[in-house]
Order: C-alpha cells, then structure tokens, then sequence
C-alpha cells in the first residue's frame, strides 16, 4: 500500500506521506514513552488528563514506569517496532531522554525506529546529542505565535535534517497556516496535522474561543475540515482523527500486548482486551482457600486459574460449565473484561 492509497473513511484520516513513526504506530506497534507532564508552554488546547498534566512522572504506554528495565519490558510486552517519545515536554529531561534512546537501540538494535515530539526549538548541539545516541525521527511543535513568521522553526529544521534526522513538524488542525506549510515545503520536511480534541483540561478554552466537540466524539466540529484543507499540492501531509487514534492506534497496541502477556486461561478479544472469570469470596465464606480445593476436586487444570488480590481468576468458559457445582457455596462468580495490564480498567463484570 503506497502512502497515497492510505485513506481511512471511517476515521477521517487521509495521508499523502507517512513517516515510519507514523506507519509504526498505525500498526501499534509503537512503545509511547511518556516522559513527563511538565511543559512550559501552557497551549489552550493541550489534552493531557488530570493524572498526567504538570506531572513529573514517566509511563511507557499506559504503565506507570521507573527505570530502563519497566520501559524495555513493556516493549516487548508488545513486541515494539519503535518507540515515540513525548510529554508534556520531553527535552526538559534530555539526560533521561538520552539514555532512554541509547537503551532501546541496545536491547532492540538500530532497526527500532525512534521518533520524538517536541515543543522546543533544541539547536545544534542538542539535535547533534539526540542524533548521536540514536533518535531517528524528530517533529517539531511550534507555539501558534510562531505559525505566521516560522523563521526560528525553518533554521530547526534545516539543522535537524543536517544532522541525517528524518524532521517534521506536528500541530493541531485549528485553520489556516500558511506560514508552516511554506516552512515544510521549503526544507522538504513533512507536517502531521491532528485534530483538535476536547479533553477534560481543555475543555472550558476550548468552548471560551468558540470550538465545540462533535456529538460522536472528543474531536472538535470543523478540525478535520481544516485538515482537508492541508491539501497542498507536492506537501507531504498526513491528518491523524481523534477517531483513529481511538479506534485504530490504540486498539492495536493492546491487541499485541493481550497476545503475548495473556495467560493460557485468558480470552484475547479483537478490541485488545482480555476475558476470564472471577471467584470473590460471598457473604458467609471464608477465605479462598476451599474455593481452590473444590476446583482441584472437580479437576481443573492448575494452569487454568490463578489466586490474584484476594480472589481466584479462572478460565471464562471453565467456568460457566461449573457454576451450578460452586453457586450453592456461597462465593460470587462473574466474568470480567478488561484491559490486558496489570490493575488495568475493566470493561465490563458480568455476574454468573
């Protein structure tokens, strides 16, 4: 599939280039490493939740992370092709960003593709730092200030490609920008556009300028209008849907992780959550512990289920075929689905 046969009626997106971040992460098969909350921008329309804007704190994906070790394994929980790394502002913690690149290309090899978003205009010597510890891809994210007279982003981007970095630039589908396209187009470097989205920060700026959210989504009325609008003939332009990102990017990345960490008793399902069923302990019972014994009794598989947190999980289907031999025991059984992570959010309990 070339990059101008890629269009997605369904989530509005279209594309006449993609970068391999890009085409990476369309797959999910991009580890998203986080880096921090902090930025010193204030952008009206930025959308990082509550739990993550102004925060100092590092997640790889949706897990919360500490060290080389939690961002690597969770890399191979999904068998990451790359790795996108973003914030808040991640140069604000250029040391960490360094090491965080150097560690990935020594466990994954120089074929993982890493890409870095960043609102700053980092000059020579940074870019030089980032292209020699192995960052690949770079796209900038100037303040809407500088949208008309992009001069100091034309010189970023001139010394990243110097430097053999693949460079862009990445902002949010509000209107019109002739200034950034002429800079792109310019340097041949290429421009993401993503769409406006309301989030639970953004939302009172949003709706104070005029904006507001689709009735069917968190994208904003008249954003990917805008986007279409990008289309300029011999600019590489790709328009990334709120839709897309929800429907598509995310969805893949927990399919690949639910078909490598999924337990032999968890059901993978094709919107990357898991299935499996649940013994709490009922009014009257005490412990789990006779709870295991009648499962053994009845020859269950011990591959089959699991204690976890005060409750024993076991396969879905097993379940339902034994529920008449435990319900009159007292204990509550359920299936759950959930996102396959470690505490992840359940989707949906359904009692048995």
């Amino acid at each position: 599939m070339t990059d101008r046969e890629w269009v997605s009626e369904f989530t509005g997106s279209f594309s006449t280039y993609l970068s391999p971040g890009c085409r990476i992460c369309r797959q999910g098969a991009s580890l998203v490493l986080f880096v921090t909350g902090v930025c010193d921008r204030g952008c009206f329309y930025c959308p990082l939740s509550t739990e993550r804007q102004g925060i100092d704190a590092v997640y790889a994906n949706e897990r919360r992370v500490e060290s080389d070790t939690d961002i690597i394994e969770e890399a191979h929980a999904i068998g990451a092709l790359g790795t996108g790394i973003t914030g808040g502002e991640p140069l604000l913690k250029m040391e960490f960003v360094i090491e965080s690149i150097r560690a990935l290309k020594r466990e994954f090899g120089e074929d993982h593709h890493i890409h870095l978003y960043t609102g700053a205009s980092p000059g020579p010597a940074a870019l030089a730092s980032l292209a020699e510890a192995g960052l690949d891809e770079i796209r900038f994210h100037p303040p809407t200030s500088e949208w008309s007279d992009p001069g100091r982003l034309y010189k970023t981007l001139i010394d990243a490609k110097a430097l053999g970095l693949l460079a862009g630039v990445e902002i949010p589908a509000l209107g019109p920008a002739p200034g950034i396209v002429d800079a792109v187009m310019r340097t041949d470097a290429f421009l993401n556009l993503n769409e406006l989205e309301f989030s639970e920060t953004n939302e009172r700026d949003l709706q104070l300028l005029g904006f507001r959210a689709d009735d069917f989504g968190s994208g904003a009325v008249g954003s990917e209008l805008a986007a279409k609008k990008f289309k300029v003939e011999g600019l590489r332009v790709h328009y990334c849907s709120s839709a897309f990102k929800d429907a598509v990017q995310l969805r893949e990345r927990l399919k690949r992780r639910a078909e490598r960490t999924a337990r032999p008793f968890d059901l993978p399902t094709d919107d990357g959550t898991i299935i499996f069923g649940i013994i709490l302990p009922g009014e009257g019972t005490v412990g789990l512990g006779p709870a295991a014994e009648t499962l053994a009794a009845l020859g269950v598989p011990e591959e089959m289920y699991a204690p976890s947190q005060g409750r024993i999980e076991i396969a879905g289907w097993i379940l339902e075929d034994i529920v008449r031999d435990l319900k009159p025991m007292g204990w509550e059984l359920a299936l759950e689905e959930r996102y396959p992570l470690e505490g992840g959010p359940v989707v949906e309990r359904i009692p048995l």
